[in-house]
């Protein structure tokens, strides 16, 4: 998993976010940070193609 655009590394065309990737990080809106942060890279990434 490339952690700049979310993409698998195995699968073209193949991205992962939020939930999916299992990040662990404090309580209190980490989780949700993550999932907008993790879909905007992806989202950037496959604009960009």
């Amino acid at each position: 998993l490339s952690s700049k655009t979310m993409a698998s590394i195995h699968h073209p065309n193949v991205y992962f976010i939020g939930e999916v990737v299992d990040v662990t990080g404090h309580l209190g809106g980490f989780n949700f940070q993550w999932a907008w942060a993790s879909a905007y890279a992806a989202a950037d990434s496959i604009l960009s193609i």
